[in-house]
């Protein structure tokens, strides 16, 4: 007995160890396979409304680990040439765990190759890789690093025994640059998610986004008098004099915890005739709802006083886009984070954002979810660019939350 007690032991001690081993060459291989993943989907043109071909190349990915995916309508109902890709990794374990990143990417420079590259990090350490593009061209790492991530997540979910390892739903949204369209048009209850992680977060890794803004789009139509602008110009009212004023008295840019901006004008028909007509087009964001409410009662009033005495008047309207959200610190996925945090070196951080993302959709519509700072630099712009070691560190650390092997 005493020997086969102590045969035991070795094996289980040889296991461990054997186990040991795995993990420092998964984790020495983690940032090659991000780099490729980021690679190749950055070289895929994907703006809101033509996500097509990465989609495609998604699904492909999925379906070669083992996971059903299906695709959603969501594009036609938006006018774009590809839906919403869910991919279900089925688990023995109860837990059903949504991971979300989205594949559209603000639009491209146009005329300007889309080539990203893979360079040396200008550190010390010397072990860091940089994916940027070659020319001067929008990365896409907004959202396609989040997208490599739940790529090697679902990897590592499948090669992790199905009765150790949660049910993961990938969900891959389209049109997110256009005011969440694609998680707006998602079946999001037919999920039965306990749990989200988007990864989505512009914030540092250990930084996790689990407050974010409510957002109002907005509409001042501006009215005046046509009239000929040579013959009879003093019977006009000049529209576009009053959407000046309009723009003078408007609360732009930051107050506390409120923001509001106006970006698009539109009005007048010819050099030779009086505006009766503008528009324009803005919007409002706030953490708090009524702190919301109280702005957009002060952009309506404003904008009246405005045009009064110039003989103008102005038509306000307003949308809810979505919902802002803060979840408790003991919400599920911030436990299970905070519990993998220290094997990492990290110490979390729960952040707010002003910006909006597919998170402000699940939560509203019932599943906790945060939003994971993956370390994206420069967004939306030409000289974007990502550190793949922060790709790793953010992959590592949530596949252990999810305790994948």
């Amino acid at each position: 007995m005493e020997a086969q007690r102590q045969g035991r032991g070795r094996r289980g001690r040889q296991t461990r160890a054997a186990d040991a081993d795995r993990r420092v060459t998964e984790a020495a291989a983690l940032p090659e396979r991000l780099r490729e993943h980021l690679l190749a989907l950055c070289a895929i043109p994907s703006p809101s409304r033509a996500e097509r071909s990465v989609v495609d190349h998604v699904a492909a990915a999925c379906r070669a680990l083992g996971a059903s995916v299906r695709e959603d309508d969501a594009g036609q109902r938006v006018g774009g040439d590809a839906g919403n890709l869910i991919a279900e990794l089925p688990g023995g374990r109860p837990e059903r765990v949504l991971l979300n990143a989205h594949v559209d990417t603000v639009p491209l420079v146009p005329g300007v190759p889309l080539e990203p590259v893979a360079e040396a990090a200008d550190d010390s350490a010397g072990e860091g890789v940089i994916v940027r593009c070659r020319d001067p061209q929008v990365l896409g790492s907004d959202d396609k690093a989040g997208v490599a991530i739940v790529l090697e997540l679902m990897r590592r979910a499948a090669a992790t025994p199905v009765g150790d390892r949660p049910t993961l739903l990938a969900v891959f949204t389209v049109g997110e640059e256009r005011g969440l369209q694609g998680a707006q048009h998602l079946d999001v209850a037919a999920l039965r998610a306990d749990l989200g992680f988007v990864f989505d977060g512009e914030v540092g890794v250990g930084e996790v986004i689990g407050a974010a803004v409510y957002k109002q789009a907005l509409t001042l139509r501006v009215l005046g008098r046509r009239a000929h602008a040579a013959l009879e110009p003093e019977r006009g009212v000049h529209a576009l004099l009053a959407a000046a004023a309009v723009v003078q008295a408007f609360p732009l840019g930051r107050d506390g915890d409120v923001v509001a901006n106006l970006g698009r004008v539109e009005g007048g028909s010819a050099s030779n005739v009086v505006p009766d007509e503008v528009m324009l087009t803005g919007e409002a964001r706030a953490f708090d709802q009524r702190a919301l409410e109280a702005l957009l009662e002060r952009i309506e009033r404003v904008a009246h006083e405005a045009v009064r005495p110039l003989g103008a008047s102005v038509e306000f309207a307003s949308e809810r886009l979505y919902d802002g959200y803060d979840l408790g610190d003991d919400a599920t996925p911030f436990a299970w984070l905070r519990a993998a945090a220290p094997a990492h070196g990290i110490e979390l951080r729960k952040v707010r954002s002003i910006g909006g993302s597919d998170t402000n959709v699940f939560n509203q519509r019932g599943i906790p979810t945060v939003n994971v700072g993956i370390g994206m630099h420069d967004i939306h712009s030409v000289d974007e660019w990502i550190d793949v070691r922060d790709l790793a560190r953010a992959c590592g650390w949530v596949g252990d939350a999810l305790g994948l092997g």
